[in-house]
């Protein structure tokens, strides 16, 4: 495949991609079909499956999409300059709480997307969880060199961290929640681990 032909793949795979993106969207990952997503693009179901085998590889293609996405939000977040640990926590957790929110606010449907994860991918969940808990581990690994933080297991800590935080990343139990008050409860969330962390007490900017 020469430069030109593998630049319109890409292309042609992108397009494909935000077409069953949209319809995720509006009509859920059980309603679409793959001759809706053809017919989208303006390309028959055959031309389709030259590029994805199946709907599952176009759900586990978009599904990689919404992780990176949100993983490049909370590297954003925490990288602000003069951040403390405690603040570059903070970041993650608030960063990883609005970008699931805006998610679901814009996607009704997620919860399909879940499940479909769930059942048919977990491999996908289990390499965001990693990177997840990569992101945690050097915000922890950051205080205690510090003298921040004293924690005997890094690894350790950064799984419990995430086990603490997760109803702010899991869209059905954020759907059950009082939208409003998510920020300053994950603040508090925050600041009992900090504190469980045997944070040296200097103060948080809001």
């Amino acid at each position: 495949m020469n430069k030109s032909t593998a630049v319109l793949a890409e292309d042609t795979q992108a397009q494909i991609l935000q077409a069953a993106t949209e319809r995720f969207r509006h009509y859920g990952y059980r309603k679409t079909t793959m001759a809706e997503v053809a017919r989208d693009c303006s390309m028959s179901a055959g031309n389709l499956y030259r590029y994805f085998e199946s709907k599952s590889d176009i759900g586990a293609a978009v599904s990689v999409a919404w992780f990176e996405a949100l993983h490049q939000t909370v590297r954003a977040a925490i990288a602000q300059p003069g951040f403390s640990p405690r603040q570059k926590l903070e970041a993650y957790v608030l960063g990883v709480n609005r970008f699931t929110l805006e998610s679901l606010r814009n996607t009704p449907h997620i919860q399909e997307m879940v499940d479909f994860l769930c059942e048919e991918r977990r491999d996908l969940v289990e390499q965001h969880l990693i990177t997840c808990h990569e992101i945690v581990s050097g915000i922890l690994e950051e205080g205690v060199a510090r003298g921040d933080f004293d924690i005997p297991d890094v690894a350790k800590t950064a799984r419990a961290v995430l086990n603490a935080i997760v109803r702010f990343e899991y869209p059905p139990l954020l759907a059950l929640s009082a939208h409003a008050n998510l920020d300053e409860e994950a603040r508090a969330v925050v600041g009992l681990i900090v504190d469980g962390l045997g944070h040296s007490g200097r103060e948080i900017t809001p």
